[in-house]
């Protein structure tokens, strides 16, 4: 393998009704490995592994709100990190990339309506990543948190901002991730793109985020939001995705050919 596609995914709610619309999305982008965040249904889950025929890791959460991970490559490793100190979970797993060991991290930070907040998790999860990963760690999510300096949206009419989208708020969560070297793959591939990724249908905020380790930097290929047609009746959340190529291999990376419309409505753009 050359090439590694990460996607993260909130299905919203176990994605009762839509399967059928979230296994053709993730099987267009053509992904290795899927974070799905709100994976409230094991059975749910399950039948997406079998329809693209990938490997499930699957994380009870402190909540509903489970996490699990599709995998092309057979994880040689995982570990669901269900500490109390996080709203729902921290689910690992390493597979072998490049001949050396990847540890990829899924998680769904606190919401308005939990005990936990995304500043305090993100602490906890930092010090799971100390101990627990390695040089080569890749952390997805729901982080329901906005990175400093960044702009939001209009909200929709009726809807007030609250919480980082507020004028003047710290943004602490992100922060520490980014403080602690951490490489926001978006906002490294688009400096000025928005990215937002919530809610679907009329995207407002960026939620959702792959970041890499120091280390895998060098790597990334490529990120993006998947905008599509398709992905806003799949989800409430639009899906993000990151290529770690390495350097030996980016020479041959060409211009993708045009798609025809039924494609482009799968693959999308972006914001």
């Amino acid at each position: 393998m050359t090439a590694l596609k990460v996607m993260s995914f909130n299905i919203q709610e176990g994605g009762d009704g839509r399967l059928q619309a979230i296994a053709e999305l993730i099987r267009a982008q053509d992904a290795d490995c899927v974070a799905l965040l709100e994976a409230d249904s094991l059975a749910n889950v399950e039948a997406l592994a079998r329809e693209l025929h990938m490997a499930l890791t699957y994380g009870e959460a402190n909540c509903p709100s489970a996490v699990a991970w599709l995998s092309r490559l057979p994880p040689a490793n995982s570990n669901n990190h269900r500490v109390p100190a996080l709203s729902k979970t921290l689910l690992e797993i390493e597979v072998v990339w490049e001949r050396a060991p990847l540890h990829l991290f899924a998680t769904h930070l606190g919401s308005r309506w939990d005990v936990q907040q995304p500043v305090d998790e993100v602490s906890t999860i930092l010090q799971v990543l100390g101990t627990a990963g390695g040089d080569l760690d890749v952390l997805v999510g729901d982080m329901n948190a906005l990175r400093p300096g960044e702009h939001v949206g209009t909200p929709p009419a009726g809807e007030a901002k609250r919480g980082d989208a507020v004028d003047g708020a710290p943004r602490l969560a992100i922060g520490r991730i980014l403080a602690a070297g951490y490489v926001d793959c978006f906002r490294r591939a688009h400096s000025r793109r928005h990215g937002f990724t919530y809610p679907a249908r009329a995207p407002w905020l960026r939620l959702d985020y792959i970041f890499v380790s120091p280390s895998l930097a060098e790597y990334l290929g490529a990120c993006d939001v998947v905008n599509a047609p398709a992905a806003r009746r799949a989800s409430d959340h639009l899906p993000v995705w990151a290529t770690l190529t390495p350097p030996q291999y980016r020479r041959q990376i060409v211009k993708a050919p045009r798609l025809s419309g039924a494609l482009r409505d799968l693959v999308g753009g972006t914001w």
